[in-house]
Order: C-alpha cells, then sequence, then structure tokens
C-alpha cells in the first residue's frame, strides 16, 4: 500500500517539480570557406551562457558548439559549430529531454537566402543559417553547401511537440534580401552574406518555387529573432575595450539578467527598446512568433536573479547589464541577503566592469552584491563621420557645437544618395528601416550642416531622455505595465482643397506605435487619467527638420488633467516636403499635487521659460552648451511618456 500511494504521489507532482532545460548555443565566427568572419560570436556565447546559468540552469546542461577561444562556464559540453555537430547536439538534446521539459536552441552567425527547390516558402527563398564549415552554392544538388535550411529546424520543432517537449529559439543572425549595406570603416558588421559571395547568380535566386507556405509548425515554441524579414541584424562593438557583440544578444542578456518575470513577447519587445535607447535609432526591429509567447521565461524563479557582484570598489557588471555613469546601486554582504548594507553611485563604466564610490553611511560589513536601484538617464550621443562625408565637409568641426569621434560612435554622418546628409545608426546604413527613417539634414555649406546636426542631436538627447525616464523605464529603466494614464490616437483622412484641407472620406481608425499618414489628416488625442492624481500634461511634435515644438497646450492654457477627466485634442497633419519624412508625437504627463506649480516645456530656440524640475532638466538636455560633455546627472521623477511614430507622405490628391 505504501509503494502504491508513494507511486501515485509522484505522478501528480506537477511537471515543473522535475522539468529540465537543456541549451544548445551555437556561436560562429571564424568560417573555414566563407570570407566572412565575425567578432560578435566568440563573446555572445559567453554571455549566453552566463545569463541562461543565472536564470537557474545547469552548466552541465549546456553544450557549447563555437571556436575555441570562446570563453565557456566549467561543466558545459563543447565542440565545433560545424553542421553536423550542430544538428546532432539538437536532436540529443530533444531525444535526452522528457514531457514538461525545455530545450533552448541559441544561434550567433550568418544568415543568408538561397533558392527554394521544394515550394515551401511563400517568397521563393529558403532562409539559411550558416555553420563553420558551409560552402557556396552548389547548382548540381540545388543547395549551399553544409548550410542549414530553416526547413530543417521544422522536423526538430516536430520531434519536441511528439514528446511534450518545449522548444525556444533565439536567432541572432539575418536573412535580409535587401539592399542594404555596412558602410566600409564603420563600428558595425551585418551578419547577412550576400548571395553573390555565396556564388549565387541572380538567375538562381530567380530560381525558387514560388508557393503558399505550409501551415505553422505544432507544439510549444517560441521562436526570436533578431530583425524583421527585410532588415539586417548587427554586431556592434562596446566600451573603451571594444568587446563586440550582437546588438540583440547583448540587448535580450540585458533584460533577462535584469527582469525575473516577463513573457517571451514581453523580452523581445523590451530588448527592442533597449537597442533604440542604446542607438537613440533603431537599425533593426527583433521579431517572435509562437504559441509559447506569452509563456513566462525560464528560471523567473532563480535566486538573486538581478544581483551583480561587487569586489572592493568595482562592480563586476557593465554597459552588458545596462549599467549608466551616475547610477546608484544598492549593497548588501551576500547574493541572498535582505538587509541592506549601504549604497554607491557608478563613476566610470565599462563593457563588462564599472567603478564605484560608496555613499554615506558606508557599509559596516564586507558587501559582495548590488542590485540597480535607480539608472541613471544616458543622453550621450557621439557623432562621427563616414569618409565620404567628411571629405565633402571638410571644416564641419568648427561650426557643429557637437563633439566628432573617430571611434566608438553612436551616430555616423552619411552621405545620401538622394542628396544631402542623414544621420544613421552606427552601423552607417542610410534608412535601415525603410524610405526617409534616417534623419535627414540639409544645407550646401558646412556651417549650414553643422547646424543641423546641432539641431538632430539635440532631438536624439530628448528622445533619449524621454525614452529612459518614462513610466516604460522605471527608476531602474523596465517595466512590464504602466501605471500611468490611458491616451489613445486615431487617424482620420483628409485631403487638400486649394490651399486649405477637407475631409476625405472615411471615419477615424486607431492609431499605434507607428502609422503612415498624410497631408491634412485629421490626428486626434485622448487622454484619459485613470490615476491618482492630476497630470500636467504636455504633447511635442519632433518635426523632419529636428524641431521641437509644443502643440499642445496653447500659450496660457492650463495643461493640467484633474483625475478621471478626460481631454480630447485635434490636430490637423501638414506635410511641408515632398519628400517621405519620419516625425514623431510624444505625450508627456507628469503628476501634480494640488498647489504645485504646473510643469511647462521649453526647449533651445524655441523661447518661452520652463518651469519645474523635469522640465527644465528636459529643456537643458536639448542645449548644445550644457550637454557637449555629457555631464548631465538624472533627474528622479515619475513621468508618463507616450510616444507615436508617423510617417508623413504627402498628399497630391486635388479637392473639387
Amino acid at each position: 500500500m505504501f509503494m502504491r500511494l508513494a507511486s501515485l504521489f509522484l505522478s501528480t507532482l506537477p511537471l515543473s517539480a522535475v522539468a529540465e532545460t537543456r541549451a544548445v548555443l551555437v556561436g560562429v565566427g571564424d568560417y573555414l570557406y566563407l570570407d566572412a568572419d565575425l567578432a560578435g560570436p566568440v563573446n555572445d556565447i559567453g554571455l549566453m551562457a552566463d545569463t541562461l546559468i543565472l536564470r537557474g540552469l545547469a552548466p552541465g546542461s549546456i553544450t557549447i558548439l563555437a571556436d575555441a577561444e570562446a570563453t565557456a562556464p566549467e561543466g558545459a559540453r563543447r565542440g565545433a559549430p560545424d553542421r553536423a555537430d550542430i544538428l546532432a547536439a539538437l536532436d540529443a538534446s530533444i531525444s535526452e529531454s522528457d514531457a514538461g521539459d525545455t530545450v533552448v536552441f541559441y544561434f550567433s552567425g550568418h544568415g543568408a537566402q538561397a533558392p527554394d527547390m521544394n515550394g515551401d516558402e511563400g517568397g521563393g527563398m529558403d532562409e539559411i543559417f550558416l555553420p563553420r564549415d558551409a560552402k557556396g552554392w552548389n547548382g548540381a544538388v540545388g543547395l549551399v553547401e553544409n548550410a542549414i535550411v530553416d526547413d530543417e529546424f521544422s522536423v526538430f520543432t516536430a520531434q519536441a511537440a511528439a514528446k511534450g517537449v518545449s522548444l525556444i529559439g533565439i536567432i541572432d543572425a539575418c536573412h535580409s534580401g535587401t539592399g542594404f549595406r555596412a558602410l566600409p570603416g564603420t563600428d558595425a558588421r551585418a551578419r547577412y552574406i550576400s548571395p553573390a559571395l555565396l556564388g549565387l547568380t541572380d538567375d538562381d535566386m530567380a530560381s525558387g518555387d514560388v508557393q503558399t507556405p505550409g501551415a505553422p509548425p505544432e507544439g510549444d515554441y517560441v521562436f526570436m529573432y533578431a530583425a524583421q524579414s527585410d532588415q539586417r541584424a548587427f554586431e556592434y562593438p562596446l566600451g573603451e575595450e571594444r568587446i563586440w557583440h550582437g546588438d540583440f544578444t547583448r540587448a535580450l542578456t540585458e533584460v533577462m539578467s535584469e527582469v525575473p518575470d516577463l513573457s517571451y513577447a514581453q523580452l523581445v519587445t523590451a530588448a527592442s527598446a533597449r537597442m533604440r535607447l542604446t542607438n537613440g535609432q533603431a537599425a533593426q526591429t527583433p521579431d517572435f512568433e509562437g504559441p509559447l509567447a506569452n509563456a513566462p521565461v525560464l528560471g523567473g524563479d532563480a535566486p538573486g536573479l538581478s544581483r551583480m557582484q561587487v569586489e572592493g570598489q568595482t562592480l563586476k557588471a557593465g554597459l552588458l547589464r545596462g549599467v549608466t555613469e551616475g547610477s546608484v546601486i544598492t549593497l548588501y554582504a551576500g547574493l541572498l541577503d535582505d538587509d541592506i548594507a549601504g549604497q554607491a553611485r557608478v563613476t566610470n563604466v565599462r563593457a563588462t566592469q564599472a567603478d564605484i564610490e560608496y555613499l554615506e553611511p558606508f557599509p559596516t560589513v564586507r558587501v559582495s552584491h548590488a542590485e540597480l536601484t535607480e539608472r541613471a538617464v544616458d543622453t550621450s550621443v557621439r557623432v562621427g563621420l563616414t569618409d565620404e562625408a567628411a571629405s565633402q565637409l571638410a571644416g564641419l568641426s568648427n561650426w557643429a557645437d557637437v563633439p566628432l569621434v573617430t571611434e566608438a560612435a553612436t551616430h555616423l554622418l552619411s552621405a545620401a544618395q538622394d542628396g544631402g546628409y542623414a544621420l544613421t545608426g552606427p552601423d552607417g546604413i542610410v534608412d535601415a528601416t525603410g524610405t526617409g527613417t534616417s534623419l535627414r539634414l540639409s544645407g550646401s555649406t558646412a556651417q549650414e550642416v553643422g547646424t543641423q546636426l546641432n539641431a538632430a542631436v539635440a532631438r536624439l538627447r530628448l528622445e533619449k531622455a524621454l525614452a529612459q525616464m518614462g513610466q516604460g523605464g522605471g527608476s531602474t529603466g523596465f517595466s512590464l505595465a504602466s501605471s500611468g494614464p490611458s491616451i489613445s490616437f486615431t487617424v482620420e483622412p483628409g485631403r487638400p482643397r486649394g490651399n486649405r484641407c477637407a475631409r476625405a472620406q472615411g471615419g477615424p481608425s486607431p492609431a499605434t506605435g507607428k502609422t503612415d499618414v498624410n497631408h491634412c489628416d485629421i490626428l486626434r488625442v485622448t487622454f484619459d487619467n485613470t490615476t491618482a492624481s492630476m497630470q500636467d500634461v504636455t504633447i511635442l511634435y519632433i518635426g523632419a527638420d529636428h524641431s521641437i515644438d509644443t502643440v499642445w497646450p496653447s500659450q496660457n492654457l492650463s495643461n493640467r488633467v484633474e483625475v478621471a477627466g478626460v481631454q480630447n485634442m485635434t490636430f490637423a497633419l501638414q506635410a511641408d516636403d515632398e519628400r517621405v519624412v519620419e516625425e514623431a508625437l510624444i505625450v508627456v504627463a507628469i503628476p501634480a499635487q494640488p498647489g504645485d506649480m504646473r510643469t511647462t516645456f521649453a526647449f533651445a530656440g524655441g523661447g518661452g521659460q520652463a518651469s519645474g524640475e523635469v522640465a527644465r532638466y528636459l529643456s537643458g538636455v536639448t542645449d548644445p552648451a550644457a550637454t557637449r560633455g555629457f555631464s548631465l546627472k538624472p533627474k528622479s521623477a515619475s513621468l508618463s511618456v507616450t510616444r507615436l511614430d508617423l510617417t508623413m507622405t504627402p498628399n497630391s490628391l486635388e479637392g473639387d
């Protein structure tokens, strides 16, 4: 009877009590046959392994297939990142797993495209990933030798589904077929190999069968990708040490190391936001798919997840953990101690370490760990010049207030194909996320371009500060849910009638995130104060010319919205440019108490006077003279920031 009861008890235990997680981590930087080496994968592997261990994985459950230079935790299995080894390791991990277990597959390296010969891809192209021993196109057999085709992952997904095993895929590579390319000499490398480098001709690329894609695979899985299908994924050097990492891997592991409880969808969204905050502009936008998108990320209950090691006056974490200069950390004597031993401020940040200074009252015990209490706002923008732009703008540094750097640039001033100049991310790619998405600079002389550069950098600094200080960021720069007011946008189509605008047919439609608009469209903003305090509301419009205008409230109009109050605002959109341009509407709300002075904004060149600590700080962010040394420190504030990006297209319709 005892044995039968014990057996019954064990059979009713939840799967999570005995479930295991295995990981196969692949990093390919040194290609044997292709002239396409990468610097980041050898570092990505160690970073991802450390992050998974932080979230509870045992080193012995991790298989690392990477170049010999890659660091690996003691106890992890090692191997070469060749095709046969990769497929064998993934097969073994699933075969060793039981129902309720999880297998993580991570790939850092090059992606590409090849003709689809079995007709399962809607675009006539297979997405392929390139192991270390990948070769060129072999027309006789119709494949890139030793490449791993995306179809092959479906086999493993089905294998996992048949056993009740969850599959988590993370791909830091790309397969873009667009014409983007990294400029020579820029601080960026695209994780994409062109078909020409693989020996594919235009005729080869046109030979793939075009049919409707099949049904998605069954089972529990989620796949996370570094970029959209029409974008490139990039790697960049980090810090003075210039340690290369995939941008997606860096952002993903940063969030995983900091936030215990989140879903995979929230993880990708947060990583995307971190990538934008770091570079100011997004060169790539991560994506995800699969029925496990809303499932919790593995290891959310790992003890001491968000804590970092401290040795003396050195924090054993830096840029790779999202630490910024001026941030405040709380100190503890042990990994799991609840008693606070003291606090310290970060003074100098490198890629993997940072210097700290202890704050009074000083700790009376030896400290070993720390948590980020308040992340300092980083408004730095470091601008470099491509060789082409430098040759065309000799003497620019004499006119611009923005210091120009020769390395570790966050942005590059590049010559645009359509004339003029563009401010890109560190990849140097103009319009990386679509026509008109790079900030344009006009002017025929170095002085005129320098003036535009000042304005563009002021805009970027403001956007970075708002994104980091907003309620989506909280005190440490990230929160899963917003407790701020409810804000919604709608767009109603309009059309020009002579020099005026008239309504076009069609009612208003909701707008979120990023939306396409035309000249004369009507944009409505509804602000519903669902919070427990009054809110001072300001609506900023960021123009294509980098102007920062307060479009609401108008002069002398109160901008305070009472608790449960609703404010509706309507704006007519106007395209002053014949090109497609990127602009933005930003709603900033700051809590107010009875008797508080209203918060009002004023920006460099816009006139007026800022009122309130937050407004004065943000106004100072846009002043080149005040930010030239990047020495601004954060201001503690609780504010809500809601942004609507607008792709503005001139409307050529004529009224009756």
